[in-house]
């Protein structure tokens, strides 16, 4: 086989194959050897260059000084001058620290939409969960990309922006005339477009970190080198926030800011102005969640629970798959039944398909089907059909999901668990604006059998003590005129209201259904109500904290058997609104036959091993004062004392 064939045949080429360039051949794409490139990156770095041979190697050396993790390096070229080559031979000679780098060179027929398609094309090949864009000449500077990167992680942003018009910004490598035209050219992006970009200093920047699956660069339609503006304008629901930075000189090439550059741009700020006026920014028909890469989700309704999960696009069936049934009347109850080997369970209320009606089908891709009544009220849908799936499914693959929250510190995560409607959410903010704490999760928590634990961060139910509890909460007036209504309505005694309903046969799931979608419960997600609160995606485990009411305030440490046995009893707790008891024997048995209960119990335990388990008491709810200052003295360490038990 020639080199032309292998070329164009596999994709990827050996270093030696790619001499010169061959007319009439597809994009060469080479895979230049690092120590380690089996590593999987915990970034992706996208770079596209045009003419750019005097710069790279300084570049490469400044990015090994600041990229300390493993880091994937996608040039996707532009050059008709010796780029391709002289990166080839940089790697070639010599190894740069953490950084596997791939090279992307591509030919005339292949450059429309300019350096933008090329960024889409780096972002289309990206392996790890965030990239990076930059350019190649260092006015954008190696050492901020691990602060981007950390901002987008702790913000739970979609989108980081590296700013040059921040207060704390410096344009160094800006002429005033061209900030002029930038600030202008900005200002004239947020009143075009308004929505997703009217509070963003830089809708120009060339350099920020994006969550890969937040876009699907193949509905992007990019149009000259301001790639960012096409992503913010297309996408106006992504999560967004700002850094500053020196903006630096310019290394080696021309700027590529031009007359021609600036009609490219009026068009193109011209046709995302006409798409979002034909469109009005419509509906997805699939909602789609990626849930730390374990469990995906599609959906044709919306699932707000998991919005910190949402993606653009799957590379895969989903796991679970939500659709809209059609159901026929008939009588109350559930129905079993096996079709092919298939296992399937039917459930609807005396209302039939007017009300609380699903179907579920367990499979490689778990299919849910649910009645109109149900897709009309979201919360109720993910609440009361989707979590229970999850939980197990989550099983299957060796993780729990617990009825805690957590928050995390320099010695690690610390699990925060009661009985629902005990004070559980009211007691983690408060524990937030106590101390310089992350947040991961409120109602729910991930954990592996290792003591990992990983953000679930659902939107928080408050109530109307949450708020007067708290100090700088970013509720609205509106908002805060209607919490009384929703927090006595979705309170502990609404919820053993209803519970008393569906002992006497009435059809509560259905009446459930139609309160939530008249009056949603009081969801918010944290950064509303402790705005100084930072997250994190993941923690080992330090500390469970149990809380229960007592007469007095006491702390008293548990043995960890003890502890796991309070912490599944929560769980259990958390469930059991129907239609729970009559999924979970379908839910909690897998494939094998064996009972998920037991798995998820040994998983929990391994993942609590040895940590320092305490039992916490209060007449007026006074958890967070005493948990905080548990925390700060240190004491993580595992002692038995079974005076708690």
């Amino acid at each position: 086989m020639t080199d032309a064939e292998q070329l164009t045949t596999n994709g990827w080429v050996p270093l030696a194959s790619l001499e010169a360039p061959a007319a009439g051949l597809a994009s060469v794409v080479t895979h230049l050897d690092s120590p380690d490139h089996h590593t999987t990156p915990t970034l992706t770095l996208v770079i596209p260059t045009r003419n750019e041979a005097h710069g790279v190697e300084t570049l490469l050396g400044r990015l090994a000084g600041a990229l300390t993790e493993p880091t994937e390096i996608i040039f996707v070229d532009d050059s008709d001058d010796a780029t391709p080559w002289q990166v080839r031979r940089l790697v070639e000679s010599q190894t740069w620290g953490n950084l596997t780098v791939k090279l992307v060179h591509r030919t005339n027929m292949e450059r429309a939409g300019g350096l933008g398609s090329a960024v889409c094309e780096g972002i289309r090949r990206a392996t790890a969960d965030w990239v990076c864009v930059m350019d190649a000449d260092l006015q954008h500077p190696p050492e901020l990309i691990p602060e981007l990167l950390g901002a987008a992680q702790d913000r739970s942003s979609d989108v980081v922006i590296a700013s040059r018009f921040l207060d704390e910004s410096e344009l160094v490598g800006l002429s005033s005339r061209r900030r002029r035209v930038s600030r202008v050219l900005a200002s004239t992006i947020r009143s075009t477009l308004q929505s997703g970009v009217k509070d963003i200093t830089d809708p120009l920047s060339g350099f920020f970190v994006l969550r890969r699956n937040a876009v699907d660069p193949d509905l992007l339609r990019p149009n000259g080198f301001k790639i960012l503006m096409e992503i913010l304008g297309r996408y106006p629901d992504l999560r967004v926030s700002e850094l500053g930075f020196t903006f630096a000189e310019r290394h080696a090439d021309l700027s590529k800011a031009s007359m021609r550059e600036g009609v490219r741009f009026m068009r193109h700020l011209g046709r995302l102005r006409v798409d979002r006026m034909i469109h009005a920014t419509p509906k997805p028909k699939k909602f789609r969640y990626d849930v730390h890469g374990l469990i995906t989700v599609e959906s044709h309704g919306r699932l707000p629970e998991l919005e910190k999960f949402r993606v653009a696009s799957l590379t895969a069936p989903p796991t679970i798959r939500i659709e809209r049934g059609r159901f026929e009347d008939g009588a109350a109850g559930e129905l079993i039944d096996l079709r092919d080997a298939t296992p399937r369970i039917r459930y609807q209320e005396s209302l039939g398909h007017r009300g609380f009606a699903i179907e579920v089908e367990v499979g490689e891709t778990t299919r849910i089907w649910v009645s109109d009544m149900i897709t009309n009220s979201p919360h109720v849908m993910y609440t009361n059909v989707v979590e229970p799936i999850l939980r197990w499914k989550f099983v299957e693959m060796g993780y729990a999901l617990v009825h805690a929250a957590c928050f995390t510190d320099e010695q690690g995560a610390h699990f925060v668990t009661a009985r629902t409607d005990t004070g559980k959410t009211t007691t983690m903010l408060k524990i937030l604006e106590l101390g310089d704490y992350k947040f991961i999760s409120d109602d729910l928590t991930l954990v592996n059998a290792e003591g990992t634990v990983f953000t679930y961060p659902k939107p928080l139910t408050i109530s109307n003590h949450t708020v007067h509890a708290l100090r700088e909460t970013e509720l609205d007036r509106r908002e805060r005129f209607f919490l009384p209504v929703q927090s006595r309505l979705h309170s502990r005694s609404g919820r053993h209201f209803a519970m008393f309903l569906a002992e006497k046969n009435i059809p509560v799931a259905s009446l459930n259904s139609f309160v939530q979608r008249v009056i949603p419960p009081p969801k918010y997600h944290v950064e509303r109500l402790v705005p100084k609160a930072g997250t994190a995606d993941r923690a080992e485990i330090a500390t469970l904290n149990i809380i229960q009411r007592g007469e007095e305030n006491t702390v008293n440490e548990l043995e960890i058997d003890n502890a796991l046995s309070i912490l599944l009893e929560n769980c259990e707790d958390a469930y059991g609104f129907p239609p729970y008891h009559v999924l979970e024997t379908l839910l909690h048995t897998c494939a094998s036959g064996d009972d998920l209960r037991f798995v998820e119990r040994e998983i929990i335990a391994a993942g609590l091993g040895n940590v320092k388990a305490r039992l916490f008491t209060s007449p007026n709810m006074s958890w967070a004062e005493d948990i905080h200052q548990t925390v700060l003295a240190g004491e993580t360490a595992f002692a038995v004392d079974d005076s708690g038990g």
